[in-house]
């Protein structure tokens, strides 16, 4: 059975000194998982001395997550819509009903239909004295237009350092994840962490979403390819 989220909220401090890696999972997104995100990100940072880093950090954590389950809940609706999200056709027909339709009351509801089926999002937070890692990962693969869409937005916001002048030069074509991809990359360059250190990582099964903030010059990126004193 789960526990209350006060319960987990109270007992965030002793889990991050006894712990190197949290794990938090979930089918929607709501007032209580932002708390307690926030709280986590707040005492790991805190307890790494690096407290101006939280801000960032939980917009980065929510903007992940709530891409996640909105793409893990679009699933789920062409499901109950008889539509195959892999058809081009399909797609087309419904992005559009999705895009009409949907509401926060949806998105409730939606997020319990989620939870029926095992269809989650899962939050990972590893850390250590030199960096600190955060995992996003929902349990639906990305169709192949979706990713080219997101590695273009991803290639396109390394020109830019602030998230206006890259919406007024992109308001035309870009949606909310694209918007989202400009905002973690920007927000990671204006504090100097070079935003290579966020990937997109696309398998059959599963989307991961990952951002790697280094606290010291001894940290080594898992991107590199090497043993990361992370892993």
């Amino acid at each position: 059975m789960a526990k209350p989220f006060q319960e987990l909220e109270a007992n965030i401090p002793e889990l991050v000194r006894s712990q190197s890696k949290i794990v938090v999972r979930s089918s929607r997104m709501n007032r209580q998982l932002e708390q307690y995100v926030l709280g986590l990100i707040t005492e790991i940072l805190n307890s790494h001395e690096n407290q101006r880093f939280v801000e960032m950090l939980y917009t980065i954590s929510k903007e992940l997550t709530i891409n996640g389950i909105k793409a893990n809940q679009k699933r789920v609706f062409f499901e109950d819509e008889g539509l195959d999200i892999m058809n081009a056709e399909d797609y087309d027909k419904g992005i559009k009903e999705y895009s009409k339709k949907f509401s926060e009351k949806m998105a409730e509801e939606y997020g319990r239909r989620c939870l029926a089926r095992g269809v989650f999002v899962q939050l990972k937070f590893h850390y250590c004295k030199d960096g600190m890692m955060v995992e996003v990962t929902n349990n639906t693969p990305v169709i192949k237009t979706e990713e080219i869409r997101m590695r273009e937005k991803m290639k396109k916001s390394m020109g830019y350092n602030d998230i206006a002048e890259f919406y007024m030069d992109n308001m035309d074509n870009t949606e909310g994840a694209g918007l989202g991809i400009a905002l973690i990359m920007i927000l990671m360059k204006n504090e100097g962490i070079d935003p290579n250190l966020f990937r997109i990582i696309t398998h059959a099964d599963r989307t991961v979403a990952r951002v790697e903030i280094p606290f010291t010059e001894s940290y080594v990126s898992i991107r590199s390819g090497e043993v990361a004193e992370l892993n």
